[in-house]
C-alpha cells in the first residue's frame, strides 16, 4: 500500500523524470515500505487517467456552457426578432384596418348626389323608320387625367398646359361631347348601357420630387376635388343611360410610397379617388362600380370580355412589341387562374375573366389600337396631354383626348372615335368645384 503522504511525491517525482526503478527505491528508502515498480506505475496512471478524466468534464462542461451562451444569444436575438416582426405584422394589421376604416367612413358618411331621374330616349332613330335595332353599348374609358398636375404654356413653349382648372373644363367637354356622339349613334341602333372603364393616374400624386414642388395641391386635395368633378360628370350622363358601368384600376402615379409596390399596390390616392366617386353616387341604383385591389379588372361587353390595367407594369418604353408581349404573359397568368379554379371548391372572384379577347390601358399618354386577334389592345389618351417630361425626355407630344368605342353583341367593336379635349379649354361651362370646410355637409 503506497502511503498517502508519498503520493503527491511520487507525481511530482515522476513529473520530473524519474523512472519506476528508482521510485520504488525510494519509496523503500524513505518509508520503509517495499513495493515493485509495477505497482508504483499502475496506481499512478490509474491516478493520472482519473484527473485526466476530471479535466475533460471540466472541459465538457466549459464547452456546454460556451455552447449554452451562444444558444442564449441566438434564442436572444430570436426573441429579438419575434418582437421586431411581430410589432411591424401588428402596424401592418392597424394601418390596414385603418385604411379599411377609412373606406368605410366614405362610404357610410360621404354626401351622395340626390337620385336623378332616367330620362334617355333609348332610340331616336326609331321613330324615323330606320330598320336596324340590335342594341349597341358604348364603352367611353377615363384614363389618366393627372388632377392636381401643373403644366406651364411658357415652359411648353405655347403647346400645352394643365392645372385643376382646365381638367374641369375638358372633363365637362368629354361628358358633353360624349353624350353627343352617343345620342347622334342612337340614331342607327339603341344603345342603353355605357361602360367607363377607370384606366388609372387620376390624381399627379408626388411621387417625383418636382411634383410634389409644382402640384397645384396636395395628394388628398387631388383625389377629393378630382372625386367630386368626377362624380359631377357621371351625374350628368346618368340621366342618359339605364345602366353605367365603372371598372376601375389604379395606376402609378397616385402610390404611396416613392418605389413601384408589389404588395398593397391597390393602397393609391386612385383606389381612395374611387371610392369617394362610389359613395357620391350610392344614391343612383343604375350605376355600378368594380374597385378591386388587384392590378387588373375585367368587364364584359355584347359577349367579350375586355381585361383592364393601367400599363405602369409593361417595361419597354411602351412599344407595341413590348405591350404585346406583356398581354401574351397576362394570357398565360391567367390561364394559371381557369386551371386553379378547376381544382377549388370555391369559386374566385368572378369579376376578374380567366380569359380575356380585348385589353384596355392608359399610362402611354396616347391613343393606338394592337391587333391581338382574338381582339385588340386598346391604348386610350389622356386628358393632360403632353408635358415637360415627354417633351424634354423622349422629345414627343400628344393632345389630351380620350377614346370612345361601340360594341356590337354579335361583331364586337364596331367603331370608335376620339374626343380631343384642348378645344375646351376656354370654355366657360364647368362642374362645381368647392368643397364646404366639413365635407359631409356638401
Amino acid at each position: 500500500m503506497i502511503p498517502e503522504e508519498a503520493k503527491s511525491e511520487i507525481k511530482r517525482k515522476k513529473a520530473e523524470g524519474q523512472s519506476w526503478t528508482s521510485l520504488a527505491r525510494w519509496m523503500k528508502d524513505e518509508y520503509g515500505v517495499d513495493i515493485h515498480r509495477t505497482t508504483i506505475q499502475r496506481w499512478h496512471d490509474k491516478e493520472v487517467f482519473s484527473e485526466f478524466e476530471d479535466d475533460i468534464d471540466e472541459l465538457d462542461s466549459f464547452a456546454e456552457s460556451e455552447d449554452r451562451i451562444r444558444l442564449d444569444k441566438k434564442l436572444a436575438t430570436y426573441k429579438s426578432e419575434m418582437t421586431f416582426y411581430k410589432k411591424l405584422y401588428q402596424q401592418s394589421l392597424k394601418d390596414s384596418t385603418k385604411k379599411e376604416v377609412i373606406v368605410e367612413a366614405i362610404k357610410d358618411n360621404a354626401p351622395a348626389f340626390p337620385r336623378v331621374k332616367q330620362s334617355y330616349n333609348p332610340f331616336i332613330g326609331k321613330k324615323d323608320g330606320v330598320k336596324g335595332n340590335t342594341p349597341q353599348v358604348v364603352v367611353a374609358p377615363l384614363s389618366d387625367t393627372h388632377v392636381g398636375d401643373h403644366v406651364s404654356l411658357e415652359q411648353m413653349a405655347g403647346l400645352n398646359s394643365y392645372d385643376i382648372d382646365i381638367f374641369n373644363r375638358r372633363l365637362h367637354g368629354w361628358a358633353t361631347q360624349l353624350l353627343n356622339l352617343v345620342e347622334l349613334r342612337r340614331n342607327t341602333a339603341p344603345i342603353d348601357k355605357l361602360i367607363i372603364p377607370m384606366l388609372g393616374d387620376m390624381v399627379s400624386g408626388d411621387i417625383h420630387e418636382e411634383l410634389a414642388r409644382t402640384n397645384i395641391d396636395n395628394c388628398m386635395q387631388q383625389m377629393i376635388r378630382g372625386a367630386n368633378l368626377i362624380a359631377q360628370a357621371l351625374m350628368f350622363l346618368a340621366p342618359h343611360f339605364k345602366e353605367i358601368e365603372v371598372p376601375c384600376v389604379v395606376g402609378n402615379h397616385g402610390r404611396m410610397t416613392r418605389k413601384p409596390p408589389m404588395k398593397d399596390k391597390y393602397m393609391d390616392w386612385d383606389y381612395m379617388l374611387y371610392q369617394w366617386v362610389a359613395a357620391y353616387l350610392r344614391n343612383q341604383k343604375h350605376i355600378k362600380f368594380s374597385i378591386p385591389k388587384t392590378f387588373l379588372n375585367s368587364f364584359e361587353v355584347c359577349n367579350r370580355q375586355i381585361l383592364i390595367m393601367h400599363g405602369d407594369s409593361i417595361s419597354g418604353a411602351g412599344s407595341n412589341m413590348a405591350i404585346t408581349r406583356a398581354v401574351t404573359g397576362l394570357r398565360s397568368f391567367l390561364q394559371f387562374r381557369k386551371n386553379l379554379e378547376d381544382e377549388v371548391e370555391t369559386p374566385l372572384r368572378p369579376s376578374l375573366t380567366s380569359q380575356f379577347d380585348s385589353v384596355m390601358m392608359g399610362h402611354f399618354h396616347r391613343i393606338d389600337e394592337i391587333d391581338v386577334g382574338t381582339g385588340a389592345i386598346y391604348i386610350c389618351g389622356t386628358m393632360k396631354g403632353g408635358d415637360e417630361f415627354a417633351a424634354q425626355k423622349l422629345h414627343t407630344i400628344t393632345k389630351p383626348k380620350q377614346l370612345v368605342t361601340y360594341w356590337h353583341p354579335v361583331y364586337g367593336n364596331v367603331g370608335r372615335e376620339v374626343i380631343y379635349l384642348n378645344r375646351y379649354d376656354e370654355d366657360r361651362e364647368v362642374f362645381t368645384d368647392v368643397l364646404p370646410e366639413v365635407w359631409i355637409n356638401g
